[in-house]
C-alpha cells in the first residue's frame, strides 16, 4: 500500500508543476526534454551508476521495449502538458487516468493476470468511463479553459486518454514477463534515457531553444516523473501484476488529490458537471473492478 501512495504523490506532483508551467510561462516541450534527461540523473543517483551498466543488455526484450516505451512517453508527456494547460487539472488528471479502462481490460481478458473475468458491469464502467471524460472536458466558466466545447477540445482529453492506456498497459506487460526486482530501478532509466534522445533529436530538427526557464521546470518535473513510474512497478510487483487492483485503486487517489490540489493551490473552479463527471469517475473505477475490490475488503 505504501508504494500505491507514494505513486499518488509522484503524480500529482507531475500535474501540478505542468500547471504552473502556463503560470511562469514556460516552454512545455523543452520542459518536458529536459524532463527526461533529469530523470536518468535522479535513476542513476537512486541506483548507483555501476548498478545500472551491469544490468543493461541490448539484445533483451525489455531493452527493446524500453525505446518504444520512449516515443510513447515523448507524445504523452506533451498532450498532458496541452491538456492541463487548456482545459485545466481536473480535466488532465481525469482523462489520463480514466485510460485505466485499458489495462484493467488487458489485466482481465488478455493477460489474465487476475482471476476474475469481465461481466456486465465491467462493460458498463468501460462505456461510461468515455461519458466522465466528456463531462469533465466540457468547459468551465472562468478559469483555465474558456474555449467552447468541440471536437479540438474533446481530442486533447481523448488523446490522453488512449496513450495513457497504452503506457500503463505496456508497463503491466513489461513488468509481468520481463522485469525483475533488480530491473525495476532500471527499465524506468531505460526509458526515459530513450524519451529524451527521440526528444532532443525533434528539438534538434525543429531548432527549438532551450531558455533557463525552461531546464529549470524540468529539472522540478524530472524528479517525480522517474519515482513515478519506478513507483508504479513497485506498486505492481506488491500486487502480483494484478492491474486490475492497482490501477483503479492509483487512479481514485490520482483523481482526488490532484482535483484537491488544484482547488486549494491553483483556486480551480469545477462546474456543476465537472463535479458530477469527478463522481462518475470514481463509480466506474469500481464498476471496472468490483470483482477483485470486493474480494480484498
Amino acid at each position: 500500500m505504501i508504494y500505491l501512495l507514494l505513486t499518488i504523490l509522484a503524480n500529482v506532483a507531475i500535474f501540478m508543476a505542468f500547471r504552473a508551467f502556463s503560470h511562469f510561462r514556460v516552454n512545455t516541450f523543452p520542459a518536458i526534454i529536459t524532463n527526461y534527461l533529469v530523470c536518468v540523473i535522479t535513476g542513476m543517483l537512486y541506483t548507483g551508476p555501476q548498478s545500472v551498466w551491469s544490468k543493461i543488455d541490448p539484445a533483451s526484450n525489455w531493452f527493446i521495449f524500453a525505446g518504444f516505451l520512449g516515443i510513447i512517453f515523448v507524445s504523452t508527456f506533451f498532450l498532458m502538458a496541452r491538456t492541463t494547460q487548456l482545459r485545466g487539472v481536473a480535466v488532465a488528471t481525469v482523462a489520463s487516468k480514466m485510460s485505466l479502462a485499458i489495462p484493467v481490460v488487458f489485466s482481465l481478458f488478455i493477460f489474465k493476470i487476475a482471476t476474475g473475468s469481465l461481466d456486465s458491469w465491467n462493460y458498463v464502467g468501460i462505456v461510461l468511463a468515455f461519458v466522465a471524460i466528456l463531462m469533465v472536458s466540457k468547459p468551465r466558466e472562468s478559469g483555465a479553459a474558456q474555449m467552447p466545447l468541440s471536437l479540438r477540445t474533446l481530442s486533447l482529453p481523448l488523446a490522453v486518454f488512449l496513450m495513457g492506456g497504452v503506457i500503463d498497459t505496456s508497463l503491466n506487460y513489461a513488468n509481468h514477463h520481463w522485469i525483475s526486482t533488480e530491473l525495476e530501478p532500471v527499465f524506468p532509466i531505460l526509458t526515459f534515457g530513450f524519451a529524451f534522445t527521440w526528444g532532443i533529436i525533434f528539438c534538434l530538427i525543429k531548432k527549438i531553444k532551450f531558455t533557463p526557464r525552461d531546464i529549470l521546470a524540468g529539472i522540478l518535473l524530472g524528479i517525480p516523473n522517474y519515482f513515478s513510474i519506478f513507483l508504479q512497478l513497485k506498486a505492481l510487483s506488491a500486487f502480483d501484476n494484478n492491474g486490475a487492483i492497482v490501477y483503479p485503486s492509483l487512479n481514485i487517489g490520482i483523481i482526488i488529490a490532484s482535483t484537491l490540489a488544484a482547488v486549494l493551490f491553483f483556486k480551480e473552479k469545477l462546474s456543476r458537471i465537472n463535479q458530477v463527471g469527478v463522481v462518475l469517475a470514481i463509480i466506474v473505477i469500481f464498476l471496472l473492478s468490483h470483482q477483485e475490490i470486493l474480494k480484498n475488503i
